[in-house]
């Protein structure tokens, strides 16, 4: 289990399959993207380098939210 507000690391292998080490298991880029919108910070790093290969595998608008997107409000 992760702590929220604190930092992940996961790492990416040849097979394409992300890796959480501090887990233990494999996540989905859908589990990423929901940590992402918790406040949690996530950097993807290469499984061969160790690399940071954030900006190529998490899509642009988890890393830099605008300020411009739309805001869902509950009624």
């Amino acid at each position: 289990m992760v702590n929220p507000g604190v930092p992940i690391t996961v790492k990416l292998y040849g097979n394409r399959r992300l890796y959480e080490p501090g887990a233990t298991r494999y996540v989905t880029l859908s589990d990423l993207q929901a940590r992402m919108r918790n406040g949690i910070a996530v950097t993807v790093r290469d499984g061969a380098t160790g690399a940071d290969i954030t900006d190529l595998v998490l899509p642009p608008s988890l890393l830099s939210p605008s300020p411009l997107s739309p805001r869902r409000t509950e009624h």
